[in-house]
């Protein structure tokens, strides 16, 4: 009986040092699934004009790294290039639940604000970016070129 388990064992063993011992194998060339890897193509598709694909690669991206806001606020901005303003806004909202002070998305809904006329809204969105990252970050300075180019109330 000792003799079965041995020769049991010494099989069992010998087939797994075969294969730990077999060649890895080659790389393909499927490209390795990221975030960023969404979001090169979902850029793409946008630059193409194929808006539904690039939403479908930038939803993947989110589902990647739902705690980044970067796919959210891409998304925001598709959809506000493309004249869905409700879908854009609540895309910038939901980077902005991600990351409260993440200065795109607060640019997003201050020129969606100024877009449709609400200069009251911007001007809230610009005094938040002041607060978040200050005068000199660019988000800041297109809000208020926008705010300089819309006419005062």
């Amino acid at each position: 009986m000792d003799r079965i388990l041995a020769a049991v064992l010494v099989v069992a063993c010998s087939g797994s040092l075969a294969w730990a011992q077999a060649p890895a194998p080659a790389p393909s060339d499927t490209p390795v699934l990221s975030e960023q890897y969404f979001l090169d193509r979902a850029g793409e598709s946008a630059k193409s004009g194929d808006v539904d694909a690039a939403a479908q690669l930038f939803q993947s991206a989110i589902i990647y790294a739902p705690l980044d806001p970067v796919p959210y606020h891409r998304l925001g901005q598709l959809y506000a290039q493309s004249g869905q303003r409700e879908l854009a806004q609540q895309y910038f909202g939901l980077a902005l639940n991600v990351e409260p002070a993440y200065a795109p998305a607060l640019e997003g809904l201050a020129l969606l604000d100024l877009a449709a006329g609400n200069r009251a809204g911007a001007e809230a969105q610009h005094n938040i970016l002041l607060r978040a990252c200050g005068a000199t970050c660019p988000e800041t300075a297109r809000v208020e070129q926008g705010l300089k180019a819309m006419p005062a109330n």
